[in-house]
């Protein structure tokens, strides 16, 4: 038992510095977009101006980067199945590690024995990674929607009915 449990804390943290570089990367990402539109003018005026377009790319575009984050840990951890002899092929290893990694947990296609710990392991890898990619979005959006001034008016709006009620 300490075997797996050594391998899966490695890849373990392995796959964690490559989702926090994702986030590391849609952060700078994001900063260079405000560079950008700081040369032209305001954020505000940017989203004001090409608002819908504007928010749906950029959310799009973090949305992307951190699932492709997500993507290749679950392919590393296919690999590492892959590697101690669990699969004979790429595809139903890949297979495996996301319905792990998403924490479906289906049990149609299981571990033997021996490194079935892997399997919870990266469990617990998948649900701090959809944590923290979460918690990247909702900065991004709380971010983006403070400078939606589309967003500032509706809830004015509904403000001012709610008080003539």
């Amino acid at each position: 038992m300490l075997i797996p449990l050594l391998l899966g804390c490695v890849t373990l943290f392995i796959t964690m510095g490559i989702q926090i570089s994702a986030v590391v990367y849609t952060l700078n990402y994001l900063f260079g977009f405000i560079d950008r539109v700081d040369a032209r003018h305001t954020v505000q005026q940017e989203l004001q101006h090409k608002s819908k377009r504007t928010t749906a790319f950029l959310v799009s575009m973090v949305m992307t980067m951190l699932f492709i984050g997500n993507l290749i840990q679950v392919a590393i951890w296919a690999a590492l199945f892959l590697e101690l002899g669990e699969f004979t092929d790429f595809n139903t290893a890949f297979y495996h590690s996301m319905v792990n990694f998403a924490s479906l947990g289906y049990g149609d296609i299981v571990m033997s024995e021996k490194w079935r710990l892997l399997g919870a392991i990266e469990a617990s890898n998948g649900v701090l990674m959809f944590g923290l990619s979460a918690g990247t979005m909702l900065s991004i959006m709380n971010w983006v929607l403070a400078f939606d001034s589309r967003l500032k008016e509706k809830v004015t709006h509904l403000k001012e009915r709610r008080a003539n009620r």
